[in-house]
């Protein structure tokens, strides 16, 4: 025995909530691999600051070196510093950075997984839905 059904309507705030799932737990590992890979960038900005902050040249050649420092120079100083403190915090970075692709990738799959349920049910009121036949 078959029985025919037809879905009008589908409701969005469920498809949103599995949508925000879905997309937080797809993008768990890239997630953390973005948080290593930024905590990494910031250790090796923060050490390569730290050791080129000065250097010494002879610009005349006459053997009276000057001594430049270039963060003073460049107006690093509070690159350098947020720099230093980023990297003292290494894990609250890694962790922000890993909760900020989860919790943005889940709004961004929700938000479009809700809007393609939009799109079906503006379908299914012009032209009468889909219909399912379901078998006992």
């Amino acid at each position: 025995m078959t029985h025919r059904y037809t879905v009008r309507k589908i409701n969005l705030l469920p498809l949103a909530k599995f949508g925000c799932l879905l997309g937080g737990v797809t993008l768990l590992l890239p997630g953390l691999l973005c948080a290593l890979a930024g905590t990494q960038v910031i250790g090796l900005l923060h050490t390569f600051l730290a050791e080129t902050q000065t250097a010494e040249v002879d610009p005349l050649g006459l053997g009276v070196p000057v001594e430049l420092d270039f963060i003073h120079l460049l107006n690093l100083k509070d690159v350098q510093a947020l720099l230093t403190r980023l990297d003292d915090q290494r894990w609250v970075v890694a962790l922000l950075i890993m909760l900020m692709m989860i919790l943005g990738g889940g709004l961004l799959v929700g938000l479009t997984i809700m809007m393609v349920g939009w799109g079906y049910n503006l379908l299914a009121a012009l032209t009468g839905g889909l219909e399912v036949e379901l078998r006992e």
